[in-house]
């Protein structure tokens, strides 16, 4: 099964064991996360462990800068603009320029105008999807967040978005998580994601993960996440 659906183990400790191995080669995975919870760690983490192999990584953000990100993953020993150097990294920011921050587009990371630049965060990822063609064969991405994409567009929008970059992510080998903040959507709008997503896992508060669905066979269903000082240690339940 591992080898037909050529699964990537993510190197997170613990992780890998719950979740049968890995994430399948185009999969897209929607975790729900408790605002208070910084989650967004969870997906810098599982970037850093691609780059240490080698496997280049997009991160699309909407509620940080990349440089805050790179900032925040450094007292664990993820130094992501390691992967920027090897050009293992893109960002593509819908977060910065709508800050007023001073800043502009590099050769690793596409600056978007905010949330409803939606013709443009497409832009975005399909050039760095490109960009990983050459490079691997496969490649890993986090999108933090949709809820962030629900705040100022209408769902249906959102949903016309998702049935465009999706096909893309799942066609280009992209492996990955879509964070959505739970408790802050109608419940149908959840329905909705998890039905067009591969698989959904849910954390809560008290940092207890949970697989509602996942592409992979795994007989366990919930673990707890602990966070140390050299990142997530997953211990099943």
């Amino acid at each position: 099964m591992a080898e037909q659906l050529s699964i990537i183990p993510t190197n997170i400790a613990g992780f890998d064991e719950i979740a049968g191995g890995g994430l399948p080669r185009g999969s897209c995975i929607l975790l729900i996360v408790p605002p208070v919870i910084d989650a967004h760690l969870f997906c810098l983490e599982y970037i850093y462990r691609g780059i240490l192999e080698k496997e280049p990584g997009l991160i699309v953000t909407m509620n940080y800068s990349p440089e805050d990100l790179k900032l925040r993953a450094m007292p664990y020993g993820w130094f992501l603009a390691r992967g920027e150097q090897q050009n293992l990294i893109r960002w593509v920011d819908g977060y910065s320029l709508n800050a007023r921050k001073d800043v502009t587009s590099t050769d690793t990371i596409k600056r978007i105008g905010g949330s409803i630049a939606l013709s443009d965060l497409t832009i975005g990822m399909s050039q760095a999807q490109k960009d990983f063609f050459s490079m691997n064969d496969y490649y890993k991405f986090v999108f933090d967040s949709l809820s962030t994409l629900f705040i100022y567009n209408d769902p249906n929008t959102i949903y016309r978005f998702l049935r465009t970059i999706l096909p893309k992510l799942r066609d280009s080998n992209g492996l990955g998580f879509f964070l959505m903040g739970s408790g802050m959507h109608d419940p149908q709008v959840e329905m909705t994601l998890r039905y067009m997503m591969d698989g959904t896992i849910e954390i809560n508060d008290n940092l207890d993960l949970k697989i509602l669905s996942l592409p992979t066979p795994s007989p366990v269903r919930a673990a707890h996440m602990n966070l140390t000082k050299n990142g997530f240690v997953i211990d099943p339940k």
